[in-house]
């Protein structure tokens, strides 16, 4: 039986904290990455800096393929922007990165995570879901270039006291 084409090689995808080094990778992705929050990457560099920042990466071997951008304060946590590799899109990557934030969050007590994403942006709405997400509102006009609303999700981790 011929082998098929369709078949997904399986990577292993290695989620870690961001290092300088990570920059230029993460630059280039964000460059092919319009859905994404276009952000200065000095942006980047001081939300890992900061006590309540987390900025991941995902590298196959020993390349950059995925970042994620959250911060935390409190019980709470929002996750700020994700982006893939155009050449690694659709293999798990998002997946990986918002798996290695969750547990982190956990880890961390948060109780509740939120988020915004453009509302034409079905592929980033379909791995929030698949990750527990549930839609909360809607912010009218908040992104520009092109002018569109946000989608608000929440993911609860833990119960919330009253």
């Amino acid at each position: 039986m011929p082998p098929d084409r369709n078949a997904t090689t399986a990577i292993a995808w290695k989620i870690r904290s961001f290092r300088p080094a990570d920059a230029p990778a993460i630059s280039q992705i964000l460059r092919d990455s319009n859905q994404a929050a276009q952000w200065p990457f000095e942006s980047y560099a001081t939300l890992a800096d900061s006590p309540s920042g987390i900025l991941l990466v995902c590298e196959a071997k020993t390349q950059v393929v995925g970042f994620m951008a959250a911060r935390q304060a409190a019980d709470q946590a929002e996750i700020l922007n994700i982006a893939v590799h155009i050449d690694f899109r659709r293999k798990g990557v998002a997946s990986a990165l918002l798996a290695g934030a969750l547990d982190a969050f956990r880890r961390s007590a948060i109780a509740q995570v939120f988020l915004e994403l453009r509302e034409s942006n079905l592929p980033a709405r379909t791995l929030y879901e698949r990750h527990g997400f549930i839609r909360t509102g809607r912010r009218k006009s908040y992104y520009a270039n092109p002018t569109e609303d946000a989608l608000c999700m929440l993911r609860k981790l833990t119960e919330v006291p009253d």
